[in-house]
């Protein structure tokens, strides 16, 4: 089975009709057709919804309230049979369920941010592995920076925004940005560090040619970390003031650029600059 997210944000998926999970997809659609059937006396449109408000008359799509009442039911029965609630309520938040089974369909964001909902709602905030946490995040942020290079589009580096607006704990939510903040801007100094060209400005013109001249605007006002000097020197308060909900994407087109140019578009390049916070307490 294969996942893709298109540039509208919208998700499809892909599978073998012969496989056991098609199989089983399969099975589960037959089912909601024959509900369809016997609810409506009649086949299924290719307007109608697979997924239907039970008490409406006519075909109507699932509202945010059937949804919230159908996961109220599932929460009450696993109340009711001593089951862990964690994972449904993650599910409300962050609108998807990961499994063992269908993990392999998101990004390590969107895993990192469904198993950080669960740890959330079983109370074990404090129980959360910095190091692995970090990890995760630089392989997600790898997957969004490849995304960005393959498809010219500036679309991806939003996707983070969205997904810490989505989240209920404030806490949670400024750990998540400061570990995603943490990770970008050390590949970023860490490559100039080690850099004996010019970085800046190639991975702007690469932002300018492949993004557009917005993300190319934005990404310079963070410039400076990768040494260039026409680039304004800000603080990150200063930054954060400047580009509001368009820093962390500028960190990503940046890091975009320099990627592109530097290692003809291999992710894999980071993780010599990967943050190392393995170490012992003194």
């Amino acid at each position: 089975m294969q996942r893709t997210v298109g540039s509208d944000g919208v998700a499809t998926l892909m599978w073998d009709a012969g496989s056991e999970a098609g199989t089983e997809l399969r099975e589960g659609f037959q089912s909601q057709f024959a509900a369809f059937r016997e609810k409506f006396g009649r086949e299924p449109g290719p307007k109608d919804p697979v997924f239907f408000a039970p008490d409406a008359d006519e075909p109507t799509p699932l509202s945010q309230r059937n949804f919230d009442d159908a996961v109220d039911h599932m929460l009450k029965a696993a109340e009711d049979a001593g089951v862990d609630q964690a994972p449904i309520h993650a599910w409300r938040e962050v609108g998807y369920l990961v499994t063992e089974e269908n993990q392999h369909l998101f990004s390590a964001v969107e895993v990192q941010a469904y198993a950080d909902a669960v740890t959330r709602h079983r109370g074990d905030i404090e129980d959360i592995d910095l190091a692995s946490t970090v990890e995760l995040s630089a392989d997600g942020l790898r997957d969004l920076i490849d995304e960005t290079i393959t498809s010219g589009m500036e679309e991806p580096a939003w996707r983070i925004g969205e997904a810490l607006d989505h989240a209920d704990d404030p806490d949670a939510v400024g750990l998540a940005a400061t570990t995603l903040t943490a990770v970008l801007m050390t590949w970023l100094t860490s490559a100039k560090a080690t850099a004996t060209t010019d970085l800046a400005g190639p991975a702007l013109g690469w932002i300018r040619q492949n993004l557009d001249d917005e993300p190319a605007d934005q990404a310079f006002q963070l410039a400076g970390l990768l040494g260039s000097p026409l680039a304004p020197n800000l603080t990150v308060n200063e930054a954060l003031d400047r580009l509001g909900d368009a820093f962390l994407p500028a960190l990503i087109w940046l890091v975009a650029g320099l990627v592109a140019t530097e290692a003809n578009g291999d992710v894999d390049w980071l993780t010599q600059f990967d943050p190392d916070i393995d170490h012992d307490d003194e």
